[in-house]
């Protein structure tokens, strides 16, 4: 049956634990797409080859493949021949973020509320709470990674392996926003409830329901982080 297994089969690049059997392309770029997504390397940052290299000890011929895939991604950008900076972002591409998450999440939780199990009923309740305290970087990373996971688990519940693998590139995408919106103080117990009130529309069968509850909570993620941006003077 669709999307059964319970865990879902992506994964969202803030994870920079080493695996045995990664190649030294494959470590450069988990490790270079993790500092990015935390913010450990900043907007506009320079992208010293051979510092970094060194760092995460791989070849330097890695490392620039490494950043090429990036680019792709729109997490690094070209500034030279063989110099990468890691990507900016505005506000307009923030709205972007949000729009196109609103159209697929929303459709992912309906989907989700028609083909749920019970046991992925369940998995979305363990990773519904979030937790972080601001001005407290190391709590940052948690909130993330649990944030992510619920919401690529909800578009795991939907069954659809495409929709999923685009729920993850946004994801991804929206990572730096949210990490640097934390700063400023966003509300966990306002966002566990929202994702509360999305898993007991999946538990009831009701998609068009969750469909809503999807749409609303994004669209207010958006208008807080923009808000967030906008007092501190990013805009």
């Amino acid at each position: 049956m669709r999307g059964q297994n319970k865990t879902p089969v992506l994964s969202i690049g803030l994870d920079a634990t080493v695996r045995r059997d990664e190649t030294p392309g494959e470590r450069a770029y988990r490790e270079l797409k993790s500092r990015i997504l935390t913010c450990r390397l900043a907007p506009g940052n320079r992208l010293d080859e051979r510092a970094l290299a060194a760092e995460i000890r791989v070849p330097r011929a890695d490392l620039r493949e490494a950043c090429s895939r990036l680019v792709y991604e729109r997490l690094v950008c070209v500034t030279g021949p063989r110099a990468f900076a890691v990507a900016g972002f505005s506000l307009p591409d923030i709205r972007e973020l949000f729009e196109l998450r609103q159209i697929v999440e929303s459709k992912a939780a309906a989907l989700a509320a028609e083909r749920a199990s019970p046991q992925q009923v369940a998995r979305l309740l363990v990773l519904a709470e979030l937790n972080y305290r601001p001005g407290q970087r190391n709590t940052y990373e948690h909130y993330l990674k649990m944030n992510s996971a619920f919401h690529q688990q909800l578009a795991h519940t939907s069954g659809n392996s495409r929709l999923e693998a685009v729920v993850v590139a946004l994801l991804d995408q929206i990572q730096r926003p949210l990490y640097l919106g934390l700063d400023v103080g966003l509300d966990p117990d306002e966002a566990t409830a929202e994702h509360l009130l999305v898993v007991d529309a999946v538990r009831r069968k009701r998609p068009a329901i969750a469909h809503r509850l999807m749409w609303n909570q994004i669209a207010g993620a958006e208008k807080r982080i923009i808000t967030a941006f906008g007092d501190n003077g990013f805009a």
